[in-house]
């Protein structure tokens, strides 16, 4: 079946968002306020856990409003997540979007709000997004023009209706399966806080040691990327390392102002930490890779740490990192310039947690590891790549 193509813009209008500075928030839900998403709204499905506000004079016009069905754009952050989306459902209250999101509505006599969302959140239509931003020195903003300019398939609106539901079937089915995968993960962490004590307040007097007492060997910041390189290469994006886990998958391709050395390529032996995002939640997260990924180099948004292994097993020190003594102390340490947070490797150093005996960490990863054989089988059927794989044939005609 032949689908015809149409531009972004003929089918959806974009609305910018509204800006304000941070003394004007005000509390979620107060008299007089709106709510305002930002970017940390802006994940798989709308978060509405932390919610800002503002005073309603800072939304000028009546369109700024969101309606059920809009989706929200991350318009500007780092390159990896521009172009993000969420899908909005209807809500009990007033909201708005704010400077660093936009909105994307649908102009529903021509195009259905979840056939828009489900096109505009696939991988395909993801990647070609972040390459209609603009890169500054810190951040990347995503070129309206350019974005509206995209081809989108559009058949007859029964028909997208049907490829909608289909996506949002399967990917209910996706979520179901990750319900089930996190569910494994709040179970390690249960027996984590049974056998070693909140790392917190280190109830059972660990001794406490700096990260930096357990470096053995180099500490390196990864390679960056040049959009006039000369060397291509594969490299990792954030996304690897700020999930439940490390993900293999998450990479791409590209160029390099020099020949990739070796020593800028993940290597099993290696802590990779996220140095600097938009986010100030993904920033300090970390992960060992399983295995070494020879030829697949880590980004200049991270740095690796090459640790000794004979004081600490790699789950132990995945699961510490993620508490909440080690988050506040990174927290509290980025700096933030121009809306990017970061980090430096001697702030990374000298973050503290407590260090049980090797034993007694191992006796915790050999369960983790029997945790994460559970998590792959649970994973094997329609999981992520298998979705796109579906989402892919669907705006081709295929379904």
């Amino acid at each position: 079946m032949t689908v015809e193509t149409v531009r972004l813009g003929d089918v959806a209008d974009y609305i910018r968002g509204i800006t304000f500075k941070p003394a004007d928030v005000v509390p979620a839900h107060s008299p007089d306020s709106v709510v305002c998403m930002t970017t940390k709204n802006v994940q798989a499905t709308l978060d509405e856990s932390k919610l800002t506000a503002v005073p309603p004079r800072f939304v000028k016009r009546d369109e700024q409003y969101l309606q059920c069905g809009d989706i929200l754009i991350s318009s500007a952050n780092s390159w990896n997540l521009v172009g993000k989306a969420t899908f909005v459902p209807k809500l009990s209250y007033t909201a708005t979007a704010g400077g660093f999101i936009s909105i994307l509505r649908a102009q529903d006599e021509k195009v259905d709000p979840r056939y828009l969302y489900n096109w505009v959140s696939s991988g395909a239509t993801q990647h070609r997004a972040r390459l209609c931003a603009r890169q500054t020195t810190n951040i990347a903003n995503l070129d309206r023009g350019r974005f509206l300019g995209l081809k989108i398939p559009l058949p007859p609106l029964p028909e997208q209706r049907r490829i909608a539901a289909i996506l949002d079937i399967a990917d209910a089915v996706r979520r179901k399966r990750q319900q089930t995968l996190d569910l494994a993960d709040q179970f390690l962490r249960s027996t984590f806080l049974d056998m070693f004590g909140d790392p917190v307040t280190n109830p059972k007097r660990w001794p406490v040691v700096r990260l930096s007492d357990l470096v053995a060997g180099p500490v390196r910041n990864g390679l960056s990327p040049s959009r006039s390189g000369t060397h291509a290469g594969e490299v990792l994006t954030l996304s690897a390392i700020t999930g439940s886990q490390f993900e293999p998958e998450a990479r791409k391709t590209a160029l390099f102002d020099v020949e990739p050395p070796p020593e800028k390529m993940v290597d099993g032996r290696d802590f990779l930490v996220c140095r600097g995002n938009g986010n100030i939640d993904l920033v300090g997260k970390a992960a060992f890779p399983p295995e070494s990924m020879p030829g697949v180099l880590f980004p200049d948004t991270m740095i690796g740490f090459r640790l000794d292994m004979d004081r600490v097993a790699k789950a132990y020190l995945q699961m510490v990192w993620k508490s909440g003594a080690v988050r506040g102390q990174i927290v509290a340490k980025a700096r933030t310039t121009s809306g990017i947070h970061k980090v430096n490797q001697q702030t990374l150093k000298s973050t503290t947690f407590p260090l049980p005996p090797i034993g007694e960490q191992l006796r915790f990863a050999e369960l983790a590891d029997r945790v994460r054989e559970l998590q792959v089988l649970i994973n094997t059927g329609l999981g992520s790549a298998l979705l796109g794989s579906l989402t892919q044939r669907a705006f081709r005609g295929d379904t």
